[in-house]
Protein backbone atom coordinates (compact mmCIF):
# COMPACT_ATOMS: atom_id res chain seq x y z
CA UNK A 1 0.00 0.00 0.00
CA UNK A 2 1.20 3.46 -0.85
CA UNK A 3 0.02 6.73 0.54
CA UNK A 4 0.24 10.33 -0.57
CA UNK A 5 -0.31 13.24 1.81
CA UNK A 6 -1.47 16.43 0.13
CA UNK A 7 -0.71 19.50 2.24
CA UNK A 8 -2.75 22.60 1.46
CA UNK A 9 -4.89 25.34 3.05
CA UNK A 10 -7.51 22.80 4.13
CA UNK A 11 -4.96 20.61 5.95
CA UNK A 12 -3.65 17.14 5.14
CA UNK A 13 -5.57 14.96 2.68
CA UNK A 14 -4.48 11.34 2.34
CA UNK A 15 -4.64 9.36 -0.93
CA UNK A 16 -4.07 5.61 -0.57
CA UNK A 17 -3.46 3.06 -3.33
CA UNK A 18 -2.65 -0.61 -3.66
CA UNK A 19 0.14 -1.07 -6.21
CA UNK A 20 -1.55 -4.30 -7.35
CA UNK A 21 -4.80 -2.51 -8.29
CA UNK A 22 -4.32 -0.61 -11.58
CA UNK A 23 -7.35 1.67 -11.14
CA UNK A 24 -6.06 2.83 -7.71
CA UNK A 25 -2.55 3.41 -9.11
CA UNK A 26 -4.07 5.35 -12.03
CA UNK A 27 -6.10 7.59 -9.71
CA UNK A 28 -3.09 8.29 -7.47
CA UNK A 29 -0.91 8.98 -10.52
CA UNK A 30 -3.52 11.42 -11.89
CA UNK A 31 -3.63 13.24 -8.55
CA UNK A 32 0.19 13.41 -8.49
CA UNK A 33 0.33 14.80 -12.04
CA UNK A 34 -2.40 17.35 -11.31
CA UNK A 35 -0.60 18.62 -8.22
CA UNK A 36 2.79 18.74 -9.98
CA UNK A 37 1.11 20.75 -12.75
CA UNK A 38 -0.09 23.24 -10.12
CA UNK A 39 3.45 23.72 -8.80
CA UNK A 40 3.49 21.29 -5.86
CA UNK A 41 6.76 19.68 -4.80
CA UNK A 42 6.79 15.92 -4.23
CA UNK A 43 8.86 14.20 -1.55
CA UNK A 44 9.33 10.46 -1.23
CA UNK A 45 9.73 9.34 2.38
CA UNK A 46 9.68 6.11 4.33
CA UNK A 47 6.60 5.48 6.48
CA UNK A 48 8.87 5.90 9.50
CA UNK A 49 9.27 9.54 8.41
CA UNK A 50 12.84 9.22 7.15
CA UNK A 51 13.19 11.58 4.18
CA UNK A 52 14.41 10.02 0.97
CA UNK A 53 14.34 12.61 -1.82
CA UNK A 54 12.47 15.12 -3.94
CA UNK A 55 10.88 13.35 -6.91
CA UNK A 56 9.49 14.52 -10.24
CA UNK A 57 7.79 11.31 -11.42
CA UNK A 58 5.09 9.25 -9.70
CA UNK A 59 6.42 6.01 -8.17
CA UNK A 60 3.63 3.48 -7.50
CA UNK A 61 6.03 1.46 -5.31
CA UNK A 62 6.76 4.39 -2.99
CA UNK A 63 5.87 3.86 0.66
CA UNK A 64 4.79 7.45 1.24
CA UNK A 65 4.70 10.64 -0.80
CA UNK A 66 4.24 14.15 0.55
CA UNK A 67 2.91 16.80 -1.81
CA UNK A 68 3.40 20.39 -0.68
CA UNK A 69 2.83 23.69 -2.47
CA UNK A 70 5.87 25.80 -3.19
CA UNK A 71 6.52 28.55 -0.68
CA UNK A 72 5.83 32.06 -1.97
CA UNK A 73 8.06 34.88 -0.91
CA UNK A 74 6.94 38.39 -0.43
Amino acid sequence: MGEMHVLDKSGDTKVIWDSKVPVEVGAAHATFDDLKGRGYLAYSVKKSGERKKVITEFDPAAEKLIMAPMMKGG
